[in-house]
């Protein structure tokens, strides 16, 4: 019994707003997807569609205790009267939906509620199940990563294009997420994507690796590094890009430090095969970056997973990381440079674990032309 919206996704297509969408997934028998009717219905595979009215001109209702009884009686319905149930219990990381500035999660009042209408059901926490499955991507998943990317690439041709002496980090990210999901729906025929776009500048580079910096009102100055931190969801999947350019044309410094992280990266993205361990992935790109004298701005690992969710625990590329990559595993790669003497410099790809190496997800290029 899934309401983590991400998890929804996962497992149904449906990328619903509000967070108040059940999805329950027998283990025979086909699934039934539980929706408010105030929400408009979602594109999804799953035929059985069950809506739920918490409020109308004379009645108004609790969410929670109208939906859970939706869950109660199609459970019924399903033959599932007793047994294990499982349910998100652990989720408190929860990817954002298209409704950007409100979003229910599921949890312990809701929890609460269905152990009072399931008493004879004995619920189980199935999040390291989901995490798990989350982990190795389909085929049609892998195809909803690349259109989410190719989506992402709007933003960061506008990124290039606009940067200029006097415009603003705050218009440049504006520009960006309006191009994306503009040019996104129209262009890429995407049903909903949402773009959140963080530009730091010159010397606020030097702490682009903490969140949330950037985009202020200080403007853009010839010279200047700039940090472009793109997090793009289209249809419920993710893409997570970086790129640093240079107002203008780069110093020799900068160039160098450009250089060094593009070394870094490229290095450890031909590291990736089917097998190998995140922790040595990691290594490697750490390695590439003291052989250019750089090892003291290191701050952070190399990555993490990603998928309905822009941050998916598995794989994490980090030196202390217990995973093994596995085929069909979706991850970022994103070395970066940070001090106060250098700015700071990242740049952040997404691919593919094939079993004889990597494939780029992100395409567009890693150098400012």
């Amino acid at each position: 019994m899934l309401r983590v919206p991400e998890n929804v996704t996962y497992l149904s297509d449906a990328w619903c707003g509000q967070g108040l969408t059940y999805l329950i997934f027998p283990l025979e028998g086909d699934p039934v997807l539980i929706h408010p009717a105030s929400e408009l219905p979602p594109t999804t595979w799953v035929s059985d569609v069950r809506l739920y009215s918490v409020e109308t001109v004379d009645m108004l209702d609790d969410a929670v205790k109208v939906g859970t009884e939706l869950v109660r009686t199609t459970l019924v319905d399903l033959g599932v009267r007793s047994g294990t149930v499982g349910v998100e219990q652990a989720w408190e990381l929860v990817q954002g939906t298209y409704l950007r500035y409100e979003v229910n999660v599921s949890g312990e009042r809701t929890l609460q509620t269905l152990r009072e209408r399931l008493t004879s059901c004995d619920l189980r926490d199935a999040s390291s199940l989901l995490t798990g499955m989350r982990s190795v991507k389909t085929s049609h998943e892998v195809e909803r990563l690349r259109k989410a990317n190719r989506v992402a690439e709007i933003g960061l041709e506008t990124f290039e294009r606009s940067l200029e002496p006097g415009v603003s980090e705050i218009e440049l990210a504006a520009k960006i997420d309006h191009d994306i999901v503009t040019d996104g729906i129209m262009k890429h025929r995407a049903k909903r994507a949402v773009a959140c776009a963080f530009v730091a500048s010159g010397p606020t580079t030097a702490e682009a690796y903490k969140s949330v910096v950037g985009n202020t009102r200080r403007k853009l100055r010839r010279g200047d590094l700039v940090m472009l931190e793109l997090d793009v969801v289209v249809d419920g999947y993710s893409s997570d890009t970086t790129r640093t350019f240079v107002v203008g044309k780069p110093r020799k410094d900068q160039k160098r430090l450009l250089d060094a992280v593009l070394d870094s990266e490229t290095t450890a993205i031909s590291a990736i095969k089917a097998g190998a361990t995140a922790s040595e992935i990691a290594r490697i790109s750490n390695e590439v970056i003291s052989k250019h004298g750089l090892s003291k701005y290191l701050v952070h690992g190399l990555g993490h997973g990603i998928g309905v969710s822009v941050h998916e625990p598995i794989p994490t590329l980090h030196l202390r990381s217990k995973d093994v990559l596995q085929p069909g595993m979706t991850h970022t790669v994103e070395p970066g440079i940070y001090g106060r003497r250098i700015g700071g410099v990242r740049i952040e790809d997404d691919v593919l674990v094939a079993q004889e190496g990597a494939k780029y997800l992100s395409t567009f290029h890693r150098m400012p032309e």
